[in-house]
């Protein structure tokens, strides 16, 4: 006989990507921040890569996820800084008064 499996389980418990979902503005200013800070680097290789063409140094798939790998850690430790002041914006603007 199976038995039932006691813990319950919910495949989004946190979100559908995969990460833990902020639990108060600050962090949820934090993470935006960081997603803002990864498109704009994810941009900024897209002109560079524009020029490199397919002989460029990093033009190889595995260059390429290695920056990307790069450009997430460098956004999230910018983010966490709050390097831009993008976060306290947020924070100031909705947070109640």
């Amino acid at each position: 006989m199976i038995d039932r499996i006691s813990t319950p389980f919910s495949p989004l418990a946190n979100g559908i990507s995969g990460s833990a979902q902020p639990n108060n503005l600050e962090q949820a200013a934090e993470k935006f921040e960081a997603m803002f800070l990864r498109t704009m680097l994810s941009e900024m290789r897209k002109g560079t890569d524009a020029f490199a063409g397919e002989s460029g140094m990093f033009s190889s798939r595995e260059a390429r996820n290695l920056r990307d790998f790069y450009d997430d850690a460098l956004a999230q430790e910018l983010a966490s800084q709050r390097s831009t002041g993008i976060a306290n914006v947020l924070i100031q603007q909705l947070s109640p008064k």
